[in-house]
């Protein structure tokens, strides 16, 4: 699969970066935009009935000036994993309708961060300052992992670098089957190549510009055969009338081609979001029936289905897995101890302790 990118804007600080050079001349087609010209063109971009859409194809080469490693966003009403994202991008090629994305970023271009150099220095001192603990770090929190690698060559980077660190694991999250690069490098490190994966249906209707279901299943398998651990997230679950037994089919299809003991982790969090993305996606696509469901404020502030329900969804898709995989390493995302202990029958009492059970997958 490839993405079509027709205009680069080049951020003037970002012009003497050897990664700029790089892109723009992976992309001989495309028109390019500098200074003013881009001020212009964002103007022009902001007046279309839906700047998003047209956004997907536009690559905004800038330098990122804030901390490159971070931890996730989490919240403290919930059980966090723990994990630390390296911030490479922001924006997705990709357009799924349920994208949180959609209600964060207020530019609806996609924009790379080029000054690479910087970021490794950057987690080169994160970790030297962060010895004493274990650092889960993923790529895919702001952007898809690999959706425009073909462009910017990090995933090869980020593994030369990971191959030599003894106190972090990398993982690269992806809806595309785009893992050639990593397919053409040995495995060194702790390395997780992991995919979100959904109900067939709703893969297929909702997660557009994404790589087939069974694409990205194949591609993990191909990971694995490699010598990759890979991971699986069921992030959002749609509990659509009918669409509960779809996700069993997915999970049919995981372990008919990949042996349990490659999986690192499955997570699964059900569709959560904050108000103002319903705005958004009912703006862009109209009424989605899956986000006028009965939905409840959260502690978060997120809205949320009742914890019954959530609970339901996660007893039926952990029952599943565990079938195919007696140990599989589940967690969910934000939930409370509650509904840990009612789903997955797990006490999982702390961030720490959810962290702690994640690290032991990769160190």
């Amino acid at each position: 699969m490839t993405f079509k990118v027709d205009h680069v804007w080049i951020d003037d600080d970002a012009l003497a970066e050897p990664l700029t050079g790089e892109i723009v001349g992976k992309l001989p087609h495309a028109r390019v935009l500098v200074g003013k010209e881009v001020v212009e063109a964002r103007r022009s971009l902001d007046l279309l009935p839906d700047p998003q859409a047209r956004g997907k194809r536009i690559v905004r080469l800038m330098k990122h000036k804030g901390a490159f490693a971070k931890p996730c966003p989490g919240t403290p009403e919930y059980v966090c994993c723990g994990l630390k994202i390296l911030h490479i991008g922001q924006g997705c090629p990709m357009d799924c309708r349920y994208c949180a994305l959609q209600a964060y970023f207020n530019r609806p271009v996609m924009e790379v961060f080029v000054n690479i150099d910087e970021m490794f220095h950057s987690l080169r001192r994160f970790l030297s300052l962060n010895p004493s603990g274990f650092h889960r770090i993923c790529t895919g929190e702001f952007t898809d992992s690999l959706a425009l690698d073909p462009l910017t060559g990090l995933s090869g980077r980020l593994l030369d670098f990971f191959a030599a660190v003894e106190n972090a694991s990398i993982e690269i999250k992806t809806k595309t089957d785009l893992i050639e690069p990593l397919l053409r490098t040995e495995c060194r490190g702790r390395v997780v190549i992991s995919f979100s994966v959904n109900a067939p249906t709703i893969s297929r209707t909702e997660e557009r510009g994404a790589a087939p279901l069974l694409a990205r299943i194949r591609a993990a398998a191909r990971a694995r055969k490699m010598g990759y651990l890979v991971g699986f997230h069921f992030d959002p679950i749609i509990p659509l009338p009918g669409r509960q037994e779809e996700y069993g089919e997915t999970i049919d299809e995981i372990f008919r081609l990949i042996d349990p003991a490659g999986v690192a982790w499955i997570s699964m969090g059900v569709l959560r979001f904050v108000p103002q993305l319903k705005e958004v996606v009912t703006a862009r696509f109209g009424p989605l029936r899956y986000f006028h469901d009965a939905f409840l404020p959260g502690l978060d502030g997120k809205s949320r289905l009742d914890a019954t329900r959530r609970i339901g969804v996660y007893r039926l898709l952990a029952e599943k897995i565990r079938r195919h995989a007696p140990d599989a390493r589940l967690y969910l995302c934000m939930e409370s101890p509650s509904v840990w202990a009612a789903a997955l029958g797990m006490p999982m009492r702390s961030d720490e302790e959810l962290s702690a059970y994640l690290d032991e997958a990769v160190q």
